[in-house]
């Protein structure tokens, strides 16, 4: 499923419908971009390592035995 139905999808399930559904729409869309270069931003400051990484364990607060 593509971003923009599972957005749609979510919306209409938020009850928007009309111009309102639109709006939203178009809204929740435009921001899809920026998510995702900051997403590949982030993993490229990782592969050169110049930030940390996040092991599974930390982000989901495990304790390793």
């Amino acid at each position: 499923m593509e971003f923009a139905e599972q957005i749609m999808l979510d919306l209409i399930n938020q009850g928007y419908s009309g111009n309102d559904l639109r709006e939203h729409f178009k809204e929740e869309v435009s921001q899809i971009r920026p998510a995702m270069e900051a997403i590949l931003a982030e993993a490229k400051r990782v592969a050169v390592s110049e930030s940390g990484y996040a092991s599974y364990g930390d982000v989901f607060n495990e304790v390793e035995e």
